[in-house]
């Protein structure tokens, strides 16, 4: 038998990979604020049913962490390109003042 928090927590990790896939990244923060003291509250000794269960919040977890990991690049990269199109427009106003 699974106990409620671990319920609790797999019904706050489906809705983690929901807000992760919809990018709403403070949500997801939100959320593994609140799901930390279930996960962390749990012993050793499970049943096979809540070991199932601890098995599947794993799995979510990877693909939660793989969206994020590919969310960071990309913000990273959109983050190098503004840095580059600041510094063009800085050297752009530099040389028209020279005139």
């Amino acid at each position: 038998m699974v106990s409620e928090s671990l319920n609790r927590a797999l019904e706050l990790t489906r809705t983690l990979v929901t807000a992760v896939q919809a990018g709403d990244w403070q949500f997801a923060s939100d959320l593994v604020e609140e799901r930390s003291p279930l996960i962390m509250g749990l012993t050793a000794d499970q049943s096979d049913d809540s070991l199932a269960t601890i098995r599947a919040i794993q799995e979510m977890d990877a693909s939660v962490m793989t969206e994020a990991r590919s969310a960071h690049a990309a913000m990273s990269t959109e983050f190098s390109d503004a840095k580059q199109r600041i510094a063009a427009a800085g050297l752009y106003q530099t040389t028209g003042q020279l005139r």
